[in-house]
């Protein structure tokens, strides 16, 4: 991840995030000013309190007085919270579509990329991205702004009433208050750190326990895996208790310098200066507005540096400038070639300089031992790993330029967590139920699906985990056939069927006029195939159909089938 610095993170919330907005471009400059006009107001209030105690003790127009600080007072809280109530509508805009657009960052991922992250790591990112842009715009605009030209007005004020000493001291504590706070928030920052690096251990446990509960519950390992996800928990709140007690030290040492403060001009100003009473007054009040402004500073502080911190986390320009997308421009009417393909996983071959061709409409069984590479060899023509090698698409290298070509069924099968229809029909969302209906008719699959519990309309729960392998391969199965690709990729996708389901749908499926790739372990199949890639010890066997039927093909292929059909017996 490219290091941003502080500035860096600012400027891409403030002009990036905010300023393309054009609603908050055109409010920017009036909210500005009536900040800045509520700020003049709030630390004149404290002038009216002067006044007013001055015209009691003299019993002078104490009416006008009174009028004069309440209308004081009610403009300033008026202007302050008319501030907050505007910007309130952006911050939850600015939160919202960085949620979104993070979201759509990590989901147009390449699968390889995307599979470096955790699933709970990327919701605490999106999480974190998007908090550290709202409460960036928050802190700075509506909180920070307000403080920086309240604490002008103050020095202004308190110099022209109180003298130069007071004003001194008032300065030396604010700084030694900005220092304090800073050195914590460092302090509270590191902590924080650590923090989120251990909400993500814990996060990214807890999902893998949910996602595997079936496993959990089969081996009786629910105690171990609570034990596992509560030492990581048990992290999290020791960094939590370190967290909030730095805050109540901070919090402490704050009062204590205000404390300081308060007695030294206070005797100053009596022992020395002779202090008037509506002096006294005066800088109790103004001191009140001080102690406001900056007792925020310290919880404003922490929530930028969080903010930061949280926004560093999260921002990952390459990302963003890696996943730039592609136009579509194969197209799909000869054939595909491997050529040269290479590749391998951790240093250890497992494709050596493959060859093959296959002609459009093709049917192709893959076939091979467990961990030959029998999906290796679908994510690499999908792209989803890295190879050596070129792939050609009608004689033009595809680059990742075929993904528009291909339906692609993998072997573990997850449904989204909504109705049968709607995973029947993802992709292909403008296709009228009707449509949907015909095809299952079609392939037989129609009274299956009337006949759950609400039909179509059936919930499939999380990942799909309502419904059977069976129920949720032939959902997927039926969304391959309606996106209608020219490519069909299907990896053991009938395996969870009944042989007669299996035998049925596949004698459909393969006199359509598509390229089809099937990984399967049922031998008697192979026969419904055009070809058979074989995979075997890093490098493939062409197998036509007369080929197999004449009984011309390896020796290694001879004994493969032998060992499949001893094994079924």
């Amino acid at each position: 991840m490219d290091k941003k610095s502080n500035i860096g993170i600012i400027k891409q919330v403030i002009i990036r995030d905010m300023l393309q907005i054009s609603y908050v471009r055109y409010i920017l400059v009036p909210v500005l000013f009536t900040t800045i006009l509520a700020s003049y107001l709030e630390v004149n209030v404290s002038l009216m309190t002067k006044e007013l105690s001055e015209k009691i003790s003299k019993n002078l127009d104490q009416l006008n007085a009174i009028k004069f600080y309440v209308l004081f007072s009610f403009m300033s809280i008026l202007l302050t919270e008319m501030s907050g109530f505007i910007y309130t509508g952006i911050v939850q805009y600015v939160f919202r579509t960085t949620s979104k657009s993070t979201f759509k960052t990590y989901i147009n991922l390449n699968p390889k990329d995307f599979n470096k992250f955790g699933c709970g790591e990327i919701q605490m990112i999106i999480d974190r991205k998007s908090k550290a842009c709202s409460e960036l715009i928050q802190v700075i605009v509506i909180n920070l702004l307000p403080i920086i030209t309240r604490l002008a007005f103050i020095g202004f004020s308190i110099f022209d009433n109180l003298g130069k000493s007071s004003c001194a001291i008032i300065i030396m504590s604010v700084l030694f208050y900005i220092s304090i706070t800073i050195k914590i928030a460092i302090w509270r920052t590191n902590i924080r750190r650590k923090l989120n690096k251990s909400e993500n251990n814990a996060s990214n446990k807890l999902q893998d326990g949910l996602i595997n509960h079936e496993t959990i519950a089969v081996f009786k390992t629910s105690n171990l895996e609570v034990k596992k996800y509560d030492d990581l928990l048990k992290i999290n709140e020791k960094y939590s208790n370190s967290l909030w007690r730095a805050m109540y030290i901070l919090n402490f040492l704050q009062k204590f310098i205000f404390l300081i403060q308060h007695a030294l001009v206070i005797s100053i100003g009596i022992f020395i200066n002779h202090m008037e009473i509506s002096k006294l007054i005066f800088y109790i009040s103004i001191s009140n507005t001080l102690t406001n402004s900056l007792s925020n500073l310290g919880y404003l502080y922490s929530r930028y540096t969080q903010a930061i911190l949280n926004a560093k986390s999260a921002y990952n320009e390459n990302i963003v400038e890696n996943q730039a997308e592609k136009k579509f421009s194969l197209s799909f009417n000869k054939n595909i070639i491997f050529k040269n393909v290479y590749f391998e996983y951790e240093k250890k071959a497992i494709f050596k300089n493959i060859n093959f061709i296959i002609d459009k409409n093709e049917k192709i069984a893959i076939v091979g031992r467990n961990g030959s590479g029998k999906t290796t060899l679908f994510k690499i023509f999908l792209n989803f790993e890295l190879y050596q090698g070129q792939i050609f698409i009608d004689n033009q290298e595809s680059q990742n330029n075929h993904s528009h070509l291909i339906s692609y069924i993998p072997q573990n099968v997850f449904l989204f967590n909504d109705t049968v229809i709607y995973n029947i029909k993802y992709g292909c969302e403008n296709i009228t139920d009707d449509v949907v209906f015909e095809i299952c008719k079609k392939f037989g699959l129609y009274e299956f699906f009337s006949n759950l519990e609400h039909g179509f309309e059936t919930k499939v729960g999380e990942r799909g985990k309502l419904l059977s392998g069976g129920e949720r391969q032939k959902i997927l199965l039926m969304r391959s056939i309606l996106n209608n690709k020219e490519i069909l990729m299907l990896d053991e996708s009938t395996s969870a069927l009944d042989k007669e389901s299996e035998s049925k749908f596949l004698n459909m499926l393969l006199h359509d006029k598509r390229t089809i790739f099937m990984i399967i372990h049922n031998i008697e199949l192979i026969s419904l195939f055009d070809k058979i890639l074989f995979i075997n010890n890093k490098n493939i066997e062409i197998i036509s159909k007369k080929n197999l039927l004449d009984g011309n093909y390896s020796h290694e292929f001879n004994k493969f089938i032998l060992d499949a059909q001893h094994n079924k017996n």
